[in-house]
């Protein structure tokens, strides 16, 4: 488990330095447009349609599974305060296991479109006409990597509901020492 959750943790290191290159462009490409455009009336042609529909999606899908496994991702969590830890674990297994299968589902429709995107030639009309597939192909890459974290989690989650000792931790409780630690960094 813990050499699985390793490996998922590599490709997540290699997604997000991706997703960060991707969001150092986007802010690349929209100051050199805004340069161009005020100072020689000349902005890029392929700006917007570029970051739109290439550099936003692989900065979200990219980071999504990162951001999940650092507890980093938007959690309704009001009601952890009043749960038992068995119980959390409980509700942890559940979520994760739901999430994995939706997320998957995503996964296979994404790459479904992106395949049948290829094999088509379809290309997104605009000043440059945009292969469509590569746009679509970041789909499958974050949802199947954050899948894999979700599946990792949820077996590990259902496997410490039996075991002496936790495989895997539960996520911090707001506002609690560790949560505030970890958003520190420390």
């Amino acid at each position: 488990m813990a050499g699985l959750l390793r490996l998922v943790s590599g490709a997540e290191k290699i997604a997000g330095a991706l997703a960060a290159v991707a969001l150092f462009l986007i802010m690349a490409i929209a100051a050199g447009d805004v340069a161009m455009r005020y100072v020689f009336n000349k902005p890029f042609a392929f700006a917007y349609d570029f970051i739109s529909l290439y550099l936003m999606v692989a900065l979200f899908y990219l980071a999504l599974s990162g951001a999940f496994a650092h507890n980093a991702h938007v959690a309704v969590d009001i009601l952890h305060n009043f749960m038992s830890p068995t119980l959390r674990r409980i509700c942890e297994t559940l979520v994760c296991g739901v999430s994995a299968a939706l997320f998957a589902l995503i996964a296979a429709v994404g790459l479904q479109r992106a395949a049948t995107a290829y094999a088509a030639g379809d290309a997104i009309a605009g000043a440059i006409d945009w292969p469509a597939w590569a746009s679509v192909a970041f789909v499958p890459l974050g949802a199947g990597l954050l899948c894999l974290r979700l599946t990792l989690h949820f077996v590990g989650h259902l496997l410490s509901l039996f075991a002496p000792t936790p495989l895997i931790d539960l996520p911090p409780v707001s506002g609690s020492t560790e949560a505030m630690d970890r958003e520190m960094g420390e």
